[in-house]
């Protein structure tokens, strides 16, 4: 009598399971440096973006307040600011009970955001409102200029380096055209 030889020898199923460990092995390879890849791109957008609203942020709040004299720098309020970041940008937006009221924006190093705070004064003891903007920023430098005919704000902001690694911070420039002039990068 004939025994019915359906299906694999022990030999058979080895190479079967031995092709599809090195298929699954390559798989899992390709797989992971796709996530990977993704995970960095989604950093980069998620500092991107950050980047992309504190400038929209900026352009609603500048072209809003665009009148003469309303634009000055002033002192940052924090003490851990770095020597190129001892700057604010304080902008008049009026009076509220005969006080003149202002904003403010400026770099909080410690928690790497570009802060802004409404208030009279800026001197990190008034308890001003305030509210974190962007993210990964290190440091701001602020441009008021009136002359031949041209007045702009500029604000060149130190990012830490893309992907949050080693390396040299990023620099990226924001300028404002105005229609006042404005006469003082500084405070009197």
């Amino acid at each position: 009598m004939w025994k019915s030889e359906a299906g694999l020898t022990l030999v058979e199923l080895t190479v079967v399971m031995a092709v599809m460990g090195v298929f699954i092995a390559a798989l899992t390879s390709i797989l992971m440096v796709a996530f990977d890849v993704h995970a960095e791109i989604v950093q980069e957008n998620r500092e991107e973006a950050g980047t992309v609203l504190l400038g929209q942020h900026l352009e609603r709040m500048i072209k809003s307040c665009d009148r003469a004299m309303s634009f000055q720098l002033v002192d940052n309020p924090k003490a851990t600011a770095s020597a190129d970041d001892k700057q604010a940008l304080r902008i008049w937006v009026g009076q509220k009970s005969g006080t003149d009221m202002y904003v403010f924006y400026y770099v909080d190093p410690d928690k790497k955001t570009m802060c802004f705070e409404y208030g009279e004064t800026l001197d990190g003891t008034s308890g001003n409102p305030r509210m974190e903007l962007g993210s990964g920023v290190l440091a701001s430098k602020w441009e008021i200029y009136s002359g031949g005919g041209s007045h702009y704000i500029s604000c060149t902001l130190s990012l830490e380096p893309a992907g949050g690694g080693g390396g040299t911070p990023r620099q990226e420039t924001v300028k404002f055209a105005l229609k006042s002039e404005q006469n003082s990068d500084r405070s009197p």
